[in-house]
């Protein structure tokens, strides 16, 4: 037991949501006990304030006019990593080894080798006085890679630890959907397209709402199908020729004109047919899917997957496992892996050149 390492993840991702906190405890191979998850939401108006800062932001020199603002805001988001960290480790008085900090991503674009993540790790480190492992994905864009996915190794881990033996496909939808493949030593990876994001840009510009709550607006509404073919045959979906997505890429606007719950339900399906038309063109149908991510708990775009897919497809919530928590409990156990000098990233998850590791320590107390 001495050769296991104690982990506190976070990871606020492209949803906008807030900040998701996991304790895991781990060798960074297959021994993996998740200890303890904990959510807060962003308050509201940091989360308007986030949302409109990352919209006006596209390019890195926008980084550096804004830069001001950028450090106001930086400081206001690690103050609230610091708050949900320091919780979680009192509510059981944990002994935290290691903390995985992937802080959240405001650009990422790859194919000018640089995705920045807000976060100052030094000032978490000086209020938890703990060590901080950041900036997981710059040593990947660094060697050729495109920075993402990095949970696959996790995703890998876990499907070890729940002993499936057949082909498995872990479908993540957050803001972006990823998907992560699994078979005895095999391990591949890859962005598909827009998860959320459509269908939450939509909510908040039109009514002000964060996400379809269960999807039970997008199930009111009829879809356009006429509109989602016209829409897939733009290159950015027809091509999919990208390995990772930034979300300002994706753009709601087409469904203007629709009305409110149409609107919404063409949006839930043309994001279910984008990910089903990959699975679909790249698996076949031996291949088991187990969702997590946010976009699991829309009733509405899981049920459109379902039909447009003929494989097996749960939850990981049935394998206990929560699954608003994987990203978190993934940014912990890469954490661990960057801190013992293991890989985190391979040519067939982010394209990087070879296997290497990633991440770097910050230690300010």
């Amino acid at each position: 037991m001495d050769n296991l390492i104690t982990s506190l993840g976070l990871m606020s991702g492209t949803s906008l949501d807030g900040i998701d906190a996991s304790i895991i405890l781990s060798d960074g191979e297959k021994k993996v006990e998740i200890l303890d998850n904990k959510f807060t939401k962003y308050p509201d108006d940091f989360r308007e304030k986030l949302t409109n800062y990352i919209k006006k932001i596209n390019s890195i020199e926008d980084i550096s006019e804004n830069k001001k603002e950028y450090y106001k805001i930086e400081k206001e988001l690690t103050l609230l990593h610091s708050k949900i960290s320091s919780n979680i480790i009192k509510n059981k008085n944990y002994k935290i080894d290691l903390v995985g900090f992937h802080g959240h991503t405001i650009i990422h674009r790859p194919e000018l080798k640089y995705s920045i993540q807000m976060g100052d790790p030094n000032l978490l480190s000086q209020l938890l006085k703990l060590k901080i492992i950041f900036n997981f994905r710059k040593n990947d864009l660094d060697n050729d890679g495109e920075g993402a996915p990095l949970a696959p190794i996790y995703h890998f881990s876990l499907s070890k630890k729940l002993n499936l033996k057949n082909p498995t496909l872990f479908l993540n939808i957050g803001g972006i959907s990823n998907f992560t493949y699994c078979y005895k030593d095999k391990l591949l990876a890859k962005d598909i397209g827009p998860g959320n994001v459509l269908i939450d840009d939509f909510l908040k510009k039109t009514k002000k709402l964060n996400f379809d709550n269960n999807g039970e607006i997008g199930a009111k509404g009829i879809i356009n199908k006429n509109l989602i073919k016209q829409v897939i045959e733009h290159e950015i979906y027809s091509k999919n020729k990208k390995h990772s997505y930034d979300r300002n890429e994706f753009d709601c606007s087409f469904v203007k004109g629709l009305g409110f719950e149409n609107a919404v339900a063409t949006l839930t399906f043309f994001t279910a047919t984008i990910i089903a038309n990959y699975i679909n063109d790249k698996f076949d149908n031996e291949l088991e899917i187990i969702l997590c991510g946010g976009g699991r708990k829309n009733k509405t775009l899981v049920k459109n997957i379902k039909e447009l897919i003929n494989n097996k497809i749960k939850s990981i919530d049935e394998y206990n496992i929560d699954g608003d928590f994987v990203e978190a409990q993934a940014f912990g156990y890469l954490a661990i892996r960057s801190f013992l000098k293991k890989n985190i990233s391979f040519p067939s998850t982010t394209r990087v050149k070879k296997p290497i590791t990633g991440g770097e320590m910050f230690k300010n107390y």
